[in-house]
């Protein structure tokens, strides 16, 4: 009886590394894939402008279907070719707060006060900003 205990124990020990190699097998694949998918998506990236397609648009989708990753590359680089666009400013700062970036937040929000002070926009961006930086004075309420 001790000989079968001891046969059935090393097979379920064997049968367990096994597995663990092939679960590891498996995770360096799909890191390999996902790396992969990655390199070729940014080799392959054209910018929205040049594809014929409003980036504010785009990454608006993108923020609809939770990309907020995509949303925030989208618009970081429409910034980049028009730094004075306070459309993509915005659509930046609402894909800063559904990712709940408060540091980025703070910095772009600085960035556009003064443009929007005195538009209804001016709320929205102060209301999330309080509940991402309460501590912010940029964003207390006003009696």
């Amino acid at each position: 009886m001790d000989n079968t205990k001891q046969t059935t124990s090393r097979v379920l020990e064997g049968s367990a590394v096994e597995i663990l190699t092939a679960m590891t097998a498996s995770f360096g694949l799909m890191a390999g894939y996902y790396g992969l998918r990655s390199a070729w998506r940014k080799a392959t990236y054209k910018k929205p402008r040049a594809r014929g397609i409003d980036p504010v648009g785009e990454a608006e989708v993108f923020l609809a279907y939770g990309r907020n990753r995509d949303a925030v590359r989208v618009l970081k680089d429409a910034l980049r070719d028009e730094p004075d666009n306070l459309a993509a400013k915005v659509a930046l700062l609402r894909a800063y707060s559904s990712s709940s970036d408060s540091k980025a937040y703070c910095s772009l929000a600085r960035d556009v006060q003064h443009q929007v002070k005195d538009q209804p926009v001016w709320h929205t961006i102060q209301e999330n900003g309080r509940r991402l930086a309460p501590q912010d004075p940029l964003f207390a309420a006003k009696a």
